[in-house]
């Protein structure tokens, strides 16, 4: 028996995909933009969404704590969920960390992992929770990144770039090294206290946050003095939004994009 033939071109090879419709085949128009809120305070999270809501974009954004905020969002705005699942700095079994984000936000249809906690336990226990889709794998910078329907009907979505990353690796603080217009899926995270505080690195972030036990109580006051003025990651996320706006790029919220796919997918099996 011959082997399969190798398809030719990313039309051919993306052809059966059902999320295809979203990878920029033909140069940058369409952006997932999601956030992360890693126990941020609640104005924190309000200027992540103010920020996205002035250039007439969408987001998903996954919660890891009840924020009142976060229980009243606009149409631009979905809440999923970010547990933390990771020993060091969860007690709880895994389906009680479910079960309390459901509880707190049980619209909720999508979730990113803490620290990208994930494996098929996971997975299965996010289905069992109503979820549909998940993005917890980071695929730093790389062109060509694709989604996929899981063993047990999960989309999941890697994420192509987010602020943090960035600072790690002491990128510049501009897109110029970030293959956006190259080929591939393109969902970008951010950190609102990484936005809020415009950080030039994640020690400016560490200064901060290791001085408070809760982080979600702390006050405006307690924040501002330590905004960096000079450029930061704020600033490059918002050149971000800027030029996504000017360019016309579409941005969607990953709940609908899975929904559609997953819609694609079943109506091709039928």
């Amino acid at each position: 028996m011959s082997p399969a033939r190798e398809p030719d071109t990313l039309d051919e090879l993306w052809r059966a995909d059902p999320f295809s419709q979203l990878y920029n085949r033909d140069g940058l128009g369409d952006v997932i933009l999601t956030a992360d809120t890693d126990w941020a305070p609640d104005f924190a999270i309000e200027e992540i969404i103010d920020r996205v809501g002035e250039h007439g974009h969408k987001i998903s954004i996954f919660a890891t704590h009840p924020s009142e905020t976060l229980a009243s969002v606009p149409d631009f705005v979905e809440v999923g969920i970010h547990p933390d699942l990771t020993m060091r700095h969860n007690q709880l079994p895994f389906e009680e960390v479910f079960s309390r984000l459901k509880g707190w936000y049980p619209e909720a249809v999508g979730m990113r992992s803490h620290r990208d906690f994930f494996g098929n336990n996971v997975g299965d226990l996010a289905i069992e929770n109503g979820l549909i889709y998940d993005v917890s794998v980071l695929q730093w910078n790389l062109p060509l990144c694709q989604a996929h329907l899981d063993y047990n009907g999960m989309a999941r979505f890697p994420y192509f770039w987010e602020d943090g990353i960035h600072l790690d690796m002491k990128f510049p603080l501009d897109w110029d090294e970030i293959r956006l217009d190259a080929p591939g899926l393109k969902v970008l995270n951010v950190h609102p206290i990484l936005i809020y505080l415009n950080c030039e690195s994640d020690d400016d972030r560490r200064r901060v946050v290791r001085k408070h036990k809760d982080l979600t109580q702390v006050e405006r006051g307690d924040l501002d003095p330590f905004v960096r003025r000079e450029r930061g990651i704020g600033d490059v996320w918002s050149d971000l939004l800027e030029m996504l706006a000017a360019r016309g790029v579409r941005t969607h919220k990953l709940g609908d994009v899975a929904r559609d796919g997953i819609a694609r997918s079943t109506a091709v099996a039928s």
